[in-house]
């Protein structure tokens, strides 16, 4: 336990160690490579990818509305493998954007040890202010709020809530 700074680096500098996995920014992906480099520790890392999921007129659409809506909101979103992206061919666009944004708006939202909630807090303020960012900058880009969108301060007061959220016409 302890800041990344000191405690993580000391971990990846320790002789003892024979293997570092890392899920985090790729920033300091990079910084445990260079560490971890001088005594050739091997080194995992999965950094953000973000990769989207492509979505074709054909596939089945109750599959593809609970496949895509989990692939995002599990974990909060928070997951560095979440797909956040979707791409799907127009034909089938509204359908699936419609079942997504109804995924969004009846999940249950709650804290964590609550056996009914489906999505919990964020991790901090600061990290709901960074997704809040992100709603605000598709906004200004033009994207349209097909559900959610807004910080759950009022709603569930202790713990950093976001609302489930879809948005559509976004730049890639």
């Amino acid at each position: 336990q302890g800041p990344g700074e000191t405690t993580g680096r000391a971990l990846v500098a320790h002789p003892g160690i024979d293997k570092v996995a890392f899920t985090g920014s790729t920033a300091v992906g990079k910084e445990i490579m260079t560490v971890a480099a001088s005594s050739l520790t091997r080194v995992s890392l999965e950094l953000g990818g973000k990769s989207p999921n492509l979505v074709f007129a054909d596939a089945d659409l109750d599959a593809v509305i609970d496949g895509t809506g989990w692939g995002i909101f599990y974990n909060m979103g928070e997951d560095c493998c979440a797909g956040s992206r979707i791409f799907v061919e127009r034909p089938i666009l509204e359908d699936v954007v419609a079942g997504l944004a109804q995924l969004a708006r009846t999940i249950p939202v709650g804290p964590g040890f609550d056996p009914t909630s489906k999505i919990g807090p964020l991790i901090t303020a600061e990290q709901r202010r960074r997704v809040d960012g992100y709603v605000q900058s598709g906004l200004a880009e033009g994207g349209c709020l097909r559900a959610g969108g807004k910080s759950m301060d009022g709603a569930l007061a202790s713990g950093y809530f976001y609302e489930p959220t879809v948005m559509t016409d976004v730049s890639n």
